[in-house]
């Protein structure tokens, strides 16, 4: 097991770094692929808590093993978003308009915004169930280039909307900006108090992404077993 949760944290840790980081989707769908041959002899590379959700409802793995990965999954995001943070800065316009957005509420515009992560964590995961779990795929060398294509596309078709399918790398976004303040020396300033603010008051939005994120990928698990009632 040891191995398994340190190979899910770098596999993580690296995902989300590129997330933050990377100006586009294509260099972070070419990383993961690499990531996914890398750790998939190992940890079955998941990278995503969404995923060992569904892995869990899938009956590939036990309760005990879905919360060790989600617990290093989610400690190698907020390492992420600490690195991203000292190597990006702090970005002064977005504390500005963190501070505009504290007048709003922090569910606006969160209906559509639930639409496409569930419809894409439920595409995304149902095509990692199929490349690699199924008994009709199975031995496959394709499985690391099929999901990071779909993450590629998913992430190309729905840009604007700017989905994470992930709940590490939507818990490492939304660190980014207050752990950047913090690299910056802003600590105590109205920057930082600003970044804390908005943490603050999206984290009930987080929540809710994630939860979004969590029932698309029990969906997509419930409806493998639907299909393919015999795959065990």
């Amino acid at each position: 097991m040891r191995n398994k949760l340190l190979i899910e944290a770098v596999g993580t840790f690296f995902l989300c770094l590129a997330a933050l980081v990377s100006s586009g989707p294509l260099p972070v769908a070419a990383l993961l692929c690499a990531l996914i041959y890398m750790g998939a002899p190992v940890s079955l590379a998941h990278y995503n808590p969404a995923v060992s959700l569904a892995f869990r409802v899938r009956g590939r793995s036990g309760t005990r093993a879905l919360w060790s990965y989600i617990a290093v999954q989610l400690a190698a995001a907020v390492l992420a978003a600490m690195v991203a943070g000292y190597l990006l800065g702090h970005d002064s316009e977005h504390a500005k308009a963190a501070v505009d957005a504290l007048s709003e509420s922090a569910f606006a515009g969160f209906g559509i915004t639930a639409v496409i992560e569930l419809l894409c964590t439920f595409a995304l995961v149902f095509i990692i169930l199929m490349v690699g779990t199924s008994r009709l795929t199975a031995g496959n060398s394709y499985f690391g280039l099929a999901i990071a294509v779909a993450v590629l596309g998913l992430s190309g078709t729905f840009g604007d909307f700017n989905p994470t399918m992930n709940p590490a790398v939507s818990l490492a976004s939304s660190l980014l900006s207050v752990l950047a303040a913090v690299f910056d020396g802003l600590l105590g300033t109205k920057a930082f108090v600003a970044e804390s603010l908005f943490l603050a008051k999206i984290a009930p939005r987080l929540l809710a992404e994630v939860a979004v994120q969590f029932v698309g990928a029990a969906l997509a698990a419930w409806f493998f077993r639907v299909l393919f009632p015999e795959d065990r």
